[in-house]
């Protein structure tokens, strides 16, 4: 194994050859080093920042895009494409998963390089890379959103399932921890009377929000639900479109598309609690699935800031906040089927 620091090594006299660390290899031959290997274990813990995704994402961790679907011929089998933003490569995965039950399960979402499925009040962890299951106690009410707070595997992790609709002004909220035998009793708390759109998870707290913006938090530890605003805070001509709620660093901005293949964004004013609309994201990039990510573009890939990444028909591309324009992803320019579900996952850490 190529050594973390310099070190001179001697064989003949006067002869000595320097080690290096794999950090210091040029990206491009990185690529070609991993290309021969298993594209998972392809990332050694000291070049983490490079995960040999093709110049000039050194500094940028980019989310891979996956495609998945089931397969079964009298077992189940889960289908996992792998898009990775080099050289227009991707890796296919075929895993026979224990389990008639898991079949047609759908993805709720994806952290960490795990995904969270789920088929009616059936829920479980399934992580691609790994083929490793986490099977969650049944709930007893069919949810519309859930979540998850940090990797399955970790003694802290809570997941995250709501309840909530138009029709009535009660919602249903309820969370659980990988290895609990049941879900915590089903909590009813006075809603907003909206459909719930999209949760994420910050500092100990899962955020809702709701259609025309009404935004809830939900304390774990202390088990208290809130309604932090008041309903109707965006203009009506996107409730039709589902808001994607995106996190960082405390902050949270919702995202709507609106009209064709346009983007309307808005950032969280915690001291006024309400939405403001912004026209810039700063230094970060979004990508937007059933869970969305925010990741830093500065320095070397400042050229992502200020776009949203999206999955459109059977190709992915990108919505400039500076043209106000979408264009076709050239990192990600795979032309995939219809069909199989698209998200956003984290690459594996090694």
């Amino acid at each position: 194994m190529v050594e973390n620091r310099h070190k001179h090594l001697s064989g003949c006299e006067g002869n000595s050859r320097e080690l290096r660390s794999w950090s210091n290899l040029p990206v491009d031959a990185f690529n070609i080093i991993g290309r021969q290997l298993d594209f998972i274990k392809r990332v050694c813990k000291n070049s983490r920042k490079i995960q040999a995704v093709g110049p000039n994402f050194e500094t940028l961790p980019v989310p891979w895009l996956l495609e998945h679907s089931w397969g079964f011929d009298g077992s189940v089998y889960s289908l996992c494409s792998f898009h990775l933003p080099i050289e227009n490569q991707s890796h296919v995965t075929y895993n026979k998963i224990e389990g008639k039950e898991m079949n047609d399960a759908v993805i709720c979402a994806s952290k960490f390089g795990w995904l969270l499925l789920q088929k009616s009040t059936s829920s479980f962890f399934y992580n691609p890379y790994t083929n490793t299951i986490i099977k969650l106690p049944d709930l007893d009410i069919n949810f519309n959103r859930s979540t998850f707070s940090s990797v399955p595997t970790s003694p802290d992790c809570v997941c995250f399932a709501i309840q909530s609709s138009k029709n009535s002004s009660k919602m249903w909220l309820s969370t659980c921890q990988p290895g609990d035998r049941k879900w915590s009793t089903t909590v009813k708390f006075a809603g907003p009377k909206r459909a719930v759109e999209d949760v994420v998870y910050s500092n100990g707290t899962f955020y809702c929000v709701f259609t025309g913006g009404a935004l809830g938090a939900f304390c774990v530890a202390h088990r208290y639900w809130s309604l932090l605003t008041g309903v109707d805070l965006i203009p009506a001509v996107l409730y039709d479109s589902r808001a994607h709620m995106v996190e960082s660093n405390g902050q949270l901005w919702i995202v709507y598309r609106s009209g064709f293949k346009c983007f309307e964004v808005f950032n969280f004013d915690w001291s006024k609690r309400n939405w403001d609309k912004t026209y810039a994201l700063g230094c970060k990039a979004f990508f937007l699935s059933c869970t969305s990510f925010s990741v830093s573009a500065e320095g070397k890939t400042s050229g992502f800031a200020e776009r949203i990444y999206y999955h459109c028909d059977t190709y992915s591309s990108y919505y400039s906040l500076k043209t106000k324009q979408s264009h076709q992803c050239t990192f990600y320019p795979w032309v995939t089927k219809r069909g199989p579900e698209r998200v956003w996952i984290q690459p594996p850490e090694i």
